[in-house]
Parts: C-alpha cells; structure tokens; sequence
C-alpha cells in the first residue's frame, strides 16, 4: 500500500458559505464568488495499492489469438492503461441565484508527473546507454521525470447527478515512463476557475532531492494555503523535467470508451 494524500484544502468552505448565503434574506442578488459553479469531489490513480494499471476492455485471451498475438505479449513489461478519473458536481445555480439549465462548456486541466527513474525498462536502457556513449530516443539520460498536461472540453454539463471525467497513459508509455507522482485536476467555465484545484500525491514527491510540496500549494488572499497550479512551475524547478506532448488522452480516445459511456461527459468535437 502506497503513502497518499489529497490536497483539497477549501472545497467544503464554498458549501457551508453557500448555506449561509441561502439563509439570509432572499431578496439580496449579491455575488457570491466563493459559490463556483462546480465543485470537485475527488480524483483517484495515484496513492493506494501498488498495482496502477488497468486493462482495456476488450483485451482478452481469445481477442490476442484472433489477431494473430504471439505468447511474447505476456511476457511483455507492459501490464496495461494508468487510468485517471475525476468525479465532479454541478451547483443548481450560480453565484448570482441564477438557476443553471446547462453549461455549454465545461473546461478540465489534467497534470500529471511521472518517475522514470521507477521503470525497470529505463533502468536497463541507461545501463547500457553509459557504454554505448547514448541512447536512441532518450536525448538527456538526466530528464528522468516526465510532466504530461493536457486540457479538455466537455460540453452539455448539466446540474443534478454527479459528473465523471478520465484521462488515460497507454501501456507503451506506461513502460517507458514509470510510475505517476502527482495527479492533479483544475476546471474552468468561461475562462474563471471553479472550486479548488485538487492533487493526489504518491508518497512524498521529490526532484533530485528537492521536496515538491512548496509547489503544490501557494498562499491566497485569505491568508490560507489553497492548491496551486504547480505544472507551470516545475519546469523552472529542475533540468530534469521534460514535457512530453502527446500522451495522455481522454478516455474517449481509448478503449474504454466502449464500457460505461453513460457515466461520463461527451468532449466536445474538435
């Protein structure tokens, strides 16, 4: 079992404040900003057993025979997809007292920080590398942590049931790039970030020895420490950081976007 830990330092703040609001007088339309819209619940695929992969739905024994798979695939290092999920809510109304019909836009941040330096398949590589004076395809050895951050849109987000977003690695990166360090989500409607933004951590996250803690949170106006947005720093951080483009897809550009469909937002068509 793996050390993990949530920061979602405000995220029952906005509902107490909200009931507060509520039980004042009705005839005041002031701006609450502290209700966002959306609010998120938790997010999970870092920290708790140690096994993070999962396998795509349709990979089985008689699908691997009917394309003709040779027994070498179970031999394989790869195991299976790193699965990330977020599980969301939508406020009845906005800020204003507004009742919400629909929210046409529904903007997710994914971050993710991956640790090369756990993957048996880098490892071996590097070894030989050092005789070898390189290696194909790793152009500085020393870029042992991988940042991927994509951004989503989902469309027609409704008040009322609880929402689900997921964001996957596939196996060939998985075996490449280690396992993930942090996991972190940020929503946006219209450009305005909603609720707080919420990381999960594997243990006690460090760079060359450098703690990443400092990065995860920064101070607010309220005086109190709230989530940050660290995958803009990280980079600064350390040389031994690289962003790789590319990678992470939503789940409806995956396999297993053929289980569950019902449960999860529709992205918006490019």
């Amino acid at each position: 079992m793996k050390t993990w830990m949530v920061f979602a330092a405000a995220l029952m703040c906005a509902g107490s404040a909200l009931a507060q609001q509520r039980g004042g007088a009705k005839a005041s339309a002031k701006v609450r900003p502290e209700a966002s819209m959306i609010r998120i619940r938790a997010i999970t695929g870092v920290g708790g057993d140690g096994d993070y992969t999962v396998a795509a739905p349709q990979v089985d024994e008689k699908f691997k025979k009917k394309i003709n798979h040779t027994d070498s695939y179970a031999k394989d290092s790869v195991k299976g997809w790193h699965f990330f999920e977020v599980a969301y809510q939508v406020r009845s109304e906005d800020a204003s007292g507004k009742p919400i019909l629909v929210l046409p836009e529904v903007e997710i941040t994914y971050a993710l920080l991956y640790d090369m330096t756990r993957s048996k398949h880098a490892a071996g590589v590097a070894g030989r590398a050092k005789k070898a004076g390189g290696a194909i395809g790793w152009d500085n050895p020393k870029q042992l942590y991988s940042l991927f951050t994509e951004t989503v849109t989902y469309t027609s987000v409704t008040p009322g049931r609880e929402h689900y977003a997921a964001v996957c690695v596939p196996p060939s990166s998985v075996a490449v790039y280690g396992t993930p360090m942090i996991f972190s989500a940020q929503v946006k409607v219209n450009g305005v970030q909603q609720g707080e933004i919420m990381t999960q951590v594997s243990g006690k996250p460090a760079i060359e020895g450098k703690s990443l803690e400092s990065l995860l949170v920064k101070p607010g106006s309220d005086g109190k420490a709230h989530p940050a947005a660290w995958w803009d720093q990280i980079e600064n951080l350390s040389q031994a950081v690289i962003r790789r483009d590319g990678i992470l897809r939503d789940r409806s550009m995956t396999p297993f976007a053929l289980a569950g469909d019902m449960y999860y937002d529709q992205v918006k068509a490019k």
